[in-house]
This record gives C-alpha cells, structure tokens and sequence, in this order.
C-alpha cells in the first residue's frame, strides 16, 4: 500500500465526511470511525513487516526477545491510545480523548518499568 492510496482515501473519507456532517452528524461520526479502521487495515502489512523485522532483530540478540516483546507492545499500546484519543478529538469529547491519552501513557510507564530495573541493576552493578 503506498502512502499516496492512504492519503487519498484519508482525504476522500474526510471530504465525505464533512459534507455530511451537516445534515447527519452521527453518521459523519461513524464514517470516521470507518475510515480510521479502514487506514489501520491498509497499513497492516507495513506493521507485520515492522514485527518481523523486531523479531528477527530479538533472536540475533542474546536475551533481546524479551525487550522486543516488550517495545513492540508498548508501540501497540501508544498507537491504539492515539487512535481512540484521535476518535474521541473527532466526535468532540475531549475530555474523553484526554483521558485515553492519560491511561496509554500510564501503562506505557508501568510496561516499562523493567527495563528501568534492569539498567538500575546494571548501574548499581558497575559501581565500586
């Protein structure tokens, strides 16, 4: 999928969607949502490619699946709080998109607190 296809279908789900927003708002709604699905899924093969290349990139490395696992998860979750938050931004509940942003970036810090141990082990480690 190139990003010119991506682009003009983002485009063309746009103009579409503001120009029914005026007489169906909640219909304008769910054509964003769509359309929001609908752009993740023509992305999908690039991020299959992206895992793949981390996987590969955690087998070459000595006990590095571990922290792969852990990035690629944590990219998971930053790009599904954004797309909720994004949504929630185009429906007009910020607050709500707040929040969503708020709890990816807490679970982030909690998923990542290993990799904090670890270095802190490593840095207690080297002193004398």
């Amino acid at each position: 999928m190139t990003i010119l296809q991506i682009i003009a279908t983002g485009i063309l789900c746009a103009v579409l969607a503001l120009t029914i927003k005026k007489q169906s708002p909640e219909i304008a709604l769910l054509i964003t949502i769509a359309a929001s699905v609908l752009l993740f899924v023509m992305v999908l093969p690039e991020l299959a490619y992206a895992i793949g290349v981390f996987t590969q990139l955690g087998e070459m490395l000595e006990g590095g699946a571990r922290y792969v696992g852990l990035v690629l998860r944590v990219i998971g979750i930053a790009y599904m709080a954004e797309l909720g938050a994004s949504v929630c931004m185009d429906a007009g509940e910020s607050a709500i998109a707040a929040k969503i942003d708020m709890a990816g970036r807490l679970i982030i810090l909690v998923m990542a607190m290993p990799i904090v141990i670890d270095i802190a082990g490593i840095v207690i480690g080297l002193l004398p």
